[in-house]
């Protein structure tokens, strides 16, 4: 009786051992492309972009149509609906921007906690300071180029509307006028940030909004109606007051900063308040 050996077969080889997962170390470039992708994913995020561009281009022409004469008001005696040079006049809307700029970064902020998606956001990233970091610029990349957008568009718009009407403009290359329509897309942008300040720092979305729409827009306008003028010093170094001095934004206060000194006073609100949100991120718990 014969026997045989059975050798083994390539396809009865065992299988190689699978390799080890292998790690890929958390940077400041990975968590912005994560909250990229957050921001993105989210129709709001893209109503509200919209939504700011409209409201500028809108009001803007608007405004201008108003105070040229070419669109009459039940009431010639009411209140003016612009500003009181052609430049203000077509910013109208960066009131009712400020408002939405500011509720976009307050729900940038505010809204993973209450959905308590932070948690994991916070677990792949152990440091936690590069996720405050991350959506700060993710959420400046979305806002800058909006507020241009809008401001360009209402400038445009506005005084296309205003010549239209033979009521007197002013152009690009005139003292000041580049100037204010940059400062207004910075300034837009920096409350986008302050909002996502306050959103990091409260934790509710509901908080921040009301807290950045009563600092923001509110405050302001009640304290310089109400205080006496000794206390002009102290309300120019509020957000709004600070960026008069280089956008078309009406002060509350007869004193205004200058261009650069207003810029400089309205980035450290934004430092401070981001900061306050940074140190709250890393210390308290999730």
């Amino acid at each position: 009786m014969s026997t045989t050996t059975a050798h083994p077969t390539p396809s009865g080889s065992p299988a190689s051992p699978p390799r080890p997962a292998i790690a890929k170390p958390v940077t400041l470039g990975r968590v912005m492309r994560s909250e990229w992708i957050k921001l993105r994913s989210l129709r709001g995020t893209w109503i509200f972009l919209l939504a700011i561009v409209v409201v500028l281009a809108g009001f803007g022409a608007i405004a201008a149509a108003v105070s040229s004469g070419s669109v009459s008001t039940p009431d010639n005696g009411g209140p003016q609906f612009g500003g009181d040079d052609p430049l203000s006049t077509v910013l109208t809307g960066a009131t009712f921007a400020t408002l939405l700029v500011g509720v976009l970064g307050a729900l940038a902020g505010a809204r993973e906690h209450a959905s308590r998606m932070i948690t994991a956001t916070m677990a792949a990233t152990p440091r936690r300071w590069p996720v405050v970091v991350a959506k700060a610029g993710v959420l400046s990349m979305l806002v800058l180029p909006a507020a241009a957008i809008g401001t360009i568009g209402a400038f445009g718009l506005g005084m296309g509307v205003l010549a239209a009407n033979d009521a007197a403009t002013v152009g690009l290359g005139d003292d000041g006028v580049l100037r204010s329509l940059v400062g207004m897309a910075l300034y837009l942008t920096a409350v986008a940030l302050i909002g996502l300040g306050l959103g990091l720092l409260m934790r509710s979305v509901a908080a921040s909004i009301g807290t950045l729409a009563a600092g923001v827009l509110i405050v302001p306008a009640l304290a310089g109606a109400l205080l006496p003028e000794s206390w002009d010093g102290v309300l120019q170094l509020l957000p709004t007051n600070a960026a008069a001095g280089f956008t078309a934004v009406q002060a509350s206060t007869d004193q205004v900063l200058g261009p650069v000194t207003g810029a400089l006073v309205l980035a450290a609100w934004v430092v401070v308040i981001l900061g306050g949100a940074t140190l709250s991120t890393v210390r308290r718990d999730v």
